[in-house]
């Protein structure tokens, strides 16, 4: 398995584990009440994490395929 696989492997990884926390975030919040505030909070706190997560996700996305872009320009 090469450079390019693994990184768009993990990279797609990282933003389905993301988007899926996420969902469990919203969750949390939609089904929270005012007498479990802490909860909320957590799920909030996180909810933000998991999108700078799916976005560095992204980025390493992007790097990968123009960086595989690059390699078959060369190749060619």
């Amino acid at each position: 398995m090469g450079f390019g696989s693994t990184a768009v492997q993990n990279a797609q990884f990282g933003i389905n584990q993301g988007m899926a926390n996420l969902s469990r975030d919203a969750q949390a919040i939609a089904s929270g009440s005012v007498a479990n505030g802490n909860a909320v909070t957590d799920a909030l706190v996180d909810a933000q994490q998991q999108k700078l997560d799916v976005e560095a996700s992204v980025t390493a996305l992007k790097i990968a395929d123009q960086t595989l872009g690059s390699l078959l320009d060369i190749k060619a």
